[in-house]
């Protein structure tokens, strides 16, 4: 796809703010830079792009999420939220039919979020027929059921692209883990396989992440070792990284796994020239509530408080305005300039 200038200036703007340290951890600079430095293009416009060109109208596109926080073993805001509104952009953009594979304690969550998010969820079974829907799916903790599971949904509803946003991926000893080395393996599903099956396939493969254990980090595994503390070794049996093996065709380092998923959104709005493929800031407040409302943890506090990342919901909604208006600025570029903009300098 042949882009226009203004809109790879939209991109570039685009990844500087999903890679602002809003969090203070220190390791998102580096981390971004390093992903950048393997795929060259800004990394929202990248995975936009490549999106646009491979996903038409009722086209399948599965999108997996789910970070369980301990020890609750309730799913964190930041992975549904952002996989909610990508499938409503994906929708209203694309014409795609969104998949999105989730624990399957997570399932009525996620479901919530999704309908939060605007878009009606029905089975498998009426994903295909109706429009502005979405399932959400139950996918195993088993690897070998996993790997049934997956092969199965790629057979039988031949995706053009894959997706996971803020998901942990296996790393070289077989173990899961959290960004901070803790152990996975026993609460998280396992996507790896239907991943690596998609990629043999020649299927497209996002991976969104924020802190280097998150599936498809592989493409910067060295930098992830490099920066962030503890992860050349892990805190459980397994001995290894929290670096997943999993090697994506695009990788987004945001400073949020969701802010990832949104700079989606917004290059594709820029690429296709319609707004409404960005959710507003509106509707990110109610997604965020109802999420928090269906269980999902803040992963800051440990409450049940609307946000990502111990970030508060307005933080959040104001990028979804200023990222609005980097894309209504770029669709009209040069505007600042045009003479007589106020008519009384003219």
């Amino acid at each position: 796809m042949q882009l226009a200038d203004n809109i790879r200036k939209v991109g570039a703007s685009i990844d500087q703010l999903i890679s602002i340290d809003i969090t203070g951890r220190g390791i998102i600079g580096a981390l971004y830079q390093a992903a950048r430095a393997k795929q060259g293009d800004p990394l929202s416009l990248l995975a936009a792009e490549r999106l646009a060109d491979v996903v038409g109208q009722g086209d399948t596109v599965i999108i997996a999420t789910g970070m369980p926080t301990l020890p609750w073993r309730a799913p964190e805001q930041d992975g549904p939220i952002g996989a909610a509104t990508l499938a409503r952009s994906l929708v209203l953009g694309l014409g795609a039919k969104p998949i999105i594979v989730i624990e399957e304690d997570f399932v009525e969550l996620a479901k919530a979020t999704v309908r939060s998010a605007g878009l009606y969820t029905f089975g498998l079974d009426r994903l295909l027929e109706l429009p502005t829907t979405a399932s959400v799916v139950p996918f195993p903790i088993g690897i070998g059921e996993a790997k049934r599971v997956g092969s199965h949904l790629l057979e039988t509803y031949r995706p053009k692209a894959l997706i996971t946003i803020e998901k942990a991926g296996r790393n070289e000893n077989g173990g899961w883990h959290t960004a901070t080395g803790g152990a996975y393996t026993e609460w998280t599903s396992k996507v790896d396989d239907m991943f690596l099956e998609a990629k043999a396939r020649g299927i497209l493969t996002i991976g969104i992440g924020d802190g280097g254990n998150e599936l498809g980090c592989g493409m910067i595994k060295e930098a992830v070792i490099e920066h962030v503390p503890g992860a050349a070794k892990c805190q459980c049996p397994c001995g290894g990284s929290i670096v997943p093996q999993f090697v994506p065709d695009v990788l987004i380092m945001a400073a949020i796994s969701n802010w990832g998923a949104y700079g989606i959104e917004a290059c594709l709005a820029s690429i296709l020239g319609r707004m409404e493929v960005l959710h507003d800031s509106q509707m990110e407040l109610r997604v965020q509530r109802e999420c928090a409302d269906a269980g999902a943890n803040n992963d800051g506090p440990g409450l049940l408080d609307p946000g990502a990342d111990a970030v508060p919901p307005h933080i959040h909604a104001a990028l979804i305005d200023i990222m609005g208006f980097v894309v209504k600025s770029g669709a009209d570029p040069g505007r600042l300039y045009r003479v007589p903009r106020y008519p009384w300098l003219a």
